[in-house]
């Protein structure tokens, strides 16, 4: 382990101090000389005593992170690859959309330095394959700790850093995890063009990442806008079918190398606060249409999104701000698209872990074999058009329709 590296961050820790780790697919793993960055952070915060570590949303498992030495390990997303963290007797995970990570990160959560991936730009140092909440660290003064790697992406939209801001502790060459994702199957593809129906040409489009994602950019027809959370490798086949409209918005890259070198010296990335802000996305031009999942939904159409009971499998994200700015967008639509074919039917009685978004803010929930527009109805027509969607299904189902 580089003891020069653990020195630098013991001497800008303090007892009672957070520090944050960058995330995103360009979370940081090894130095180019080998040195654990993790095990550096660990080390450091062991010397110093009672320190905080706070975890943004996090694709592969954090190397090198030992969780019992700091006082607390604070995730925002506590899914993905924090689940074993997250097992950790001084692990947890504060409850809130991305849109709100910005107001605790400049209060109650600020770190004291932000230990982070940047790649040389024309103009300076910037972000590479995500800007996510560390934009926000950056305009709240928090000094960055940056490992430079010339083989990431510079995707940022962003002005660069203040020089003075920053103190380069080293470098790497191993660029972003690679996040290949699973492929749609036929189940995803009819649920795609069911979606689709509902999406018009040039409309603003947010989708998640995952296999449904995947096939509704894949099947797309008419040129659309995206305007989301994580960019994966199916903007870059939209693009080369020549149905991507301008430049893509996001705030995190989350695909393999096709999709980092699609993306280099493109102006994709900003903070959270541009990306997640409701105002905006609802008021941008063009219908905003928000196409999200669900783990859970009951019978007035409440999601849950974290996961089954004890068992996490995401977190909130920005699942509720997404679809609470496509329900007031002027011709949007809030859309909650679910297999009803395969696995572990999404109806149930009760959730089985706190509400994710209102049902409110949802207007459409899409199955591979019918939809129910929930706009106009009460709460009692609600139950019945979600219970006669999945019923429907059901049928389907046992028909072998």
């Amino acid at each position: 382990m580089s003891s020069a590296l653990v020195a630098r961050l013991s001497s800008r820790l303090r007892p009672g101090s957070t520090v944050a780790l960058g995330d995103g697919a360009g979370a940081l793993r090894r130095l180019t000389d080998g040195t654990s960055v993790g095990a550096a952070i660990s080390a450091a915060a062991r010397a110093v005593g009672s320190v905080r570590l706070l975890l943004g949303w996090m694709p592969r498992a954090p190397e090198g992170i030992e969780p019992d030495a700091f006082s607390e390990v604070i995730a925002l997303m506590p899914g993905w690859g924090l689940r074993a963290v997250m097992r950790c007797p001084n692990a947890r995970f504060v409850p809130s959309s991305v849109a709100g990570w910005p107001a605790l990160l400049r209060g109650p959560l600020r770190p004291a330095v932000l230990v982070t991936r940047l790649v040389r730009g024309g103009r300076g140092l910037q972000f590479g394959a995500e800007v996510s909440y560390q934009r926000t660290l950056v305009d709240a003064g928090v000094e960055v700790l940056g490992v430079i790697d010339d083989t990431a992406p510079r995707a940022s939209a962003l002005p660069p850093i203040d020089d003075e801001q920053v103190r380069v502790v080293g470098y790497c060459d191993d660029g972003p995890a690679e996040l290949s994702g699973k492929a749609p199957d036929s189940t995803d593809d009819a649920l795609a063009d069911a979606v689709l129906k509902f999406i018009p040409a040039g409309a603003r489009l947010q989708y998640g990442p995952g296999s449904v994602g995947t096939a509704l950019l894949r099947r797309a027809q008419v040129p659309l806008r995206i305007d989301t959370g994580m960019l994966t490798d199916a903007v870059v086949d939209l693009d080369r079918r020549g149905l991507l409209e301008g430049t893509p918005s996001a705030t995190y890259l989350a695909g393999t190398d096709k999709l980092y070198r699609w993306a280099d010296d493109r102006a994709i990335l900003r903070g959270i606060e541009f990306t997640h802000d409701q105002t905006r996305l609802a008021h941008d031009d063009g219908p905003f249409i928000a196409v999200n999942t669900a783990v859970e939904i009951d019978p007035v159409g409440q999601v849950n999104v974290e996961g089954i009971g004890a068992d996490v499998i995401g977190g909130i994200g920005g699942h509720p701000d997404f679809c609470a700015a496509a329900r007031i967008s002027h011709g949007g639509l809030s859309i909650i698209a679910v297999r009803s074919a395969t696995g572990r039917a999404p109806l149930v009685p009760e959730l089985s872990r706190p509400v994710s978004t209102s049902a409110h803010t949802i207007d459409l929930i899409v199955t591979e074999s019918g939809h129910v527009d929930l706009r106009t109805a009460d709460w009692s027509e609600r139950r019945k058009l979600v219970a006669d969607l999945f019923s429907t299904a059901r049928s389907h189902i046992n028909a072998g329709t």
